[in-house]
Parts: C-alpha cells; sequence; structure tokens
C-alpha cells in the first residue's frame, strides 16, 4: 500500500470501538443504510423503485431506532457498561472516605496549614 496503513489494524481499530449495544446498533444501520444507499445511488432504477428504496431505507431506520428505545426500557442495565464496576469503585470510595486513615490524612493536612498561617500571616505583614 503507497500510504503505508494496514487495512486489518484498521478495521480492528474500528471494531474496538463497538464496546457496548447501542454502538453496535448504530454501526449495523449504519452499514445496511450504505449498502441500501450505494445501491439506490448506483443502481439503474427508475424514479419510482428509488423512491421505494429510500422509504425502505427510512422504515429500517424507524425500525432499529423503535427497537433501541424497546430494548432501552425493557433492559435498561443491558445498554449501561460495566455497572457493576462502577458500583464496586462507589463502595471503595465511600469505604475509603469514611475511614480512619483518611479522617487522620485530612486531620493532618489542615493542622499543618494552620500551623503554617501565622507564619504566613508574618511574612505578609512583614512586607508591607
Amino acid at each position: 500500500m503507497p500510504d503505508g496503513t494496514n487495512p486489518i489494524r484498521e478495521y480492528r481499530g474500528i471494531l474496538g470501538q463497538v464496546t457496548t449495544p447501542l454502538v453496535f446498533f448504530a454501526l449495523a444501520l449504519l452499514v445496511i443504510e450504505g449498502i441500501i444507499g450505494i445501491t439506490v445511488v448506483k443502481s439503474k432504477l427508475d424514479a419510482t423503485q428509488q423512491f421505494y428504496m429510500i422509504l425502505v431505507m427510512a422504515f429500517l431506520f424507524l425500525a432499529v431506532v423503535g427497537l433501541v428505545a424497546w430494548i432501552t426500557v425493557k433492559y435498561p442495565l443491558n445498554l449501561m457498561d460495566k455497572v457493576d464496576e462502577n458500583l464496586n469503585r462507589n463502595e471503595e470510595m465511600r469505604n475509603l472516605l469514611e475511614s480512619d486513615m483518611f479522617r487522620d490524612a485530612v486531620i493532618d493536612i489542615v493542622a499543618g496549614y494552620i500551623d503554617q498561617r501565622p507564619q504566613l500571616e508574618e511574612e505578609e505583614n512583614g512586607s508591607e
């Protein structure tokens, strides 16, 4: 290839982006609409047949949007990516914030700041 790109690597990159069912629906719709659109443009269909193909494209688009809406209402957790992982992270964060170690670290930081404050005020007053 003259430009030095590897098409297999590009396809893997595109397919690597398909991580959720919603992205899969969007990619599938894009491919199907593209194929039908190319067929309409490149074929020697008359105006009536082209109009019906465009209606098919519109119906297909609405069908996929309706299907995604139905899946979203019926099975909302299936469209969410890594729900359990996020819940575990939230629980770990809550445990850290409620721990004695975190409380002691915050107290040490605040005490250090309070101890330095009179020195900073003296430096500010001395420079005026």
